[in-house]
């Protein structure tokens, strides 16, 4: 339950209307070694769906059991939702993709023959979706996701030892063993700072026994969103060396309270939203740049402030929750015209009627 849940529960929970009758499906992945949010009330409407490793069919047969027949919209994020609805169809549903970043675009060709919809929030992975289809440009929406707009007064911090923020899942596409390379450079410099790493994932051990003879690192594992935005508006740089995301909801939320944002160029459309009046974006992999970057705005601290106010104000201006889930919702109650008409999906023809053996050699031809 990382960032991709946290963007639709934020959306959710600022939807304009109570229009949808909405149902939530939290894939759970049982071999990944990572810990779940504690903010999140269970009830009929919000499932936990447990997996672990095996066949996707497995796992499709008992997932698709939750999604209704009825009317409406199925939003989807992963392969194994697009799976099941490619072998269990539903005809009365329009069926939308979030494409959260650059790892997820070929699901957008592997599955573009059920896939009504398909909505990303990072521009450069938008236009290349729309290179990949040129022809269902008008099925593809760039829309920015959002954060709860902040307003509080900042402390700015112009003096003390800069307070840095990790704040992804602990594995190593996020970079988070970059973190100790970057503190070598800022030691060498004489540059105190100090770390804060949120979150957890299935290197935090690993990463821990890394690190365990600095005094400089601390972890935190806050259980609300409440909660996170304590500690982040304590914090004064948020840090992500990772080499693939779109658009981190932990980005946005850091700079909904001031965090000046220092980053790996993960994607192209970064640099849309972190200007150089934000913060930095620099080439993935270059430790003593996220150190030179660092390293200014310790000894800039008007410049330090300057970015805070800015972070603020973008997020204010341009990701205000309320105003970008009311443009996911008005795209979401045109399902009707948005729903395709298509033949019946073949995987689900042959699945129905498999013992038939013209069903099945018909299948075998096609697959050839």
């Amino acid at each position: 339950m990382g960032g991709g849940a946290s963007f639709h529960r934020n959306m959710i929970s600022n939807r304009p209307d109570d229009f949808f009758d909405i149902k939530c499906i939290y894939l759970n992945p049982l071999h990944w070694n990572a810990k779940r949010s504690d903010d999140v009330v269970l009830d009929i409407n919000n499932i936990v769906f447990d997996f672990s490793e095996e066949p996707i069919n497995d796992v499709s047969s008992r997932l698709e059991k939750l999604i209704s027949e009825r009317a409406g919209v199925v939003i989807t994020n992963f392969d194994t939702e697009l799976a099941t609805l490619n072998t269990y169809n539903r005809k009365k549903k329009a069926v939308f993709f979030i494409c959260q970043d650059d790892a997820y675009i070929y699901l957008a060709k592997k599955y573009n023959h059920i896939i009504d919809v398909i909505i990303t929030h990072n521009i450069a992975v938008y236009e290349e979706i729309c290179n990949l289809l040129p022809n269902r440009k008008k099925d593809i929406h760039f829309i920015q996701h959002g954060v709860t707009v902040q307003n509080f007064d900042r402390n700015h911090n112009l003096e003390n030892k800069l307070r840095l923020v990790f704040l992804a899942r602990h594995v190593k596409l996020k970079g988070i063993y970059d973190l100790p390379k970057i503190d070598d450079e800022l030691r060498k410099r004489n540059i105190d700072v100090e770390w804060f790493i949120l979150g957890d994932g299935e290197e935090k051990q690993n990463f821990i026994n890394e690190v365990k003879t600095r005094d400089n690192f601390n972890f935190l594992v806050p259980r609300t969103t409440e909660d996170l935005i304590a500690v982040l508006k304590t914090i004064d740089v948020y840090v992500l060396p990772s080499s693939l995301d779109g658009l981190p909801v932990s980005l946005l939320e850091s700079m909904s309270v001031g965090c000046v944002p220092v980053v790996y160029n993960f994607s192209e459309g970064i640099k849309k939203v972190i200007t150089s009046d934000i913060g930095f974006v620099v080439e993935k992999g270059d430790v003593m740049a996220m150190a030179d970057k660092i390293e200014f705005l310790a000894k800039n601290r008007i410049e330090l402030k300057n970015r805070s106010i800015s972070c603020s104000a973008k997020i204010s201006q341009e990701f205000d929750v309320k105003k970008q889930s009311g443009h996911y919702f008005s795209l979401y109650k045109n399902y009707r015209k948005l729903k395709k008409n298509r033949f019946i999906n073949l995987k689900y023809l042959v699945k129905k009627y498999f013992n038939y053996r013209l069903v099945r050699m018909t299948y075998d031809f096609i697959k050839k």
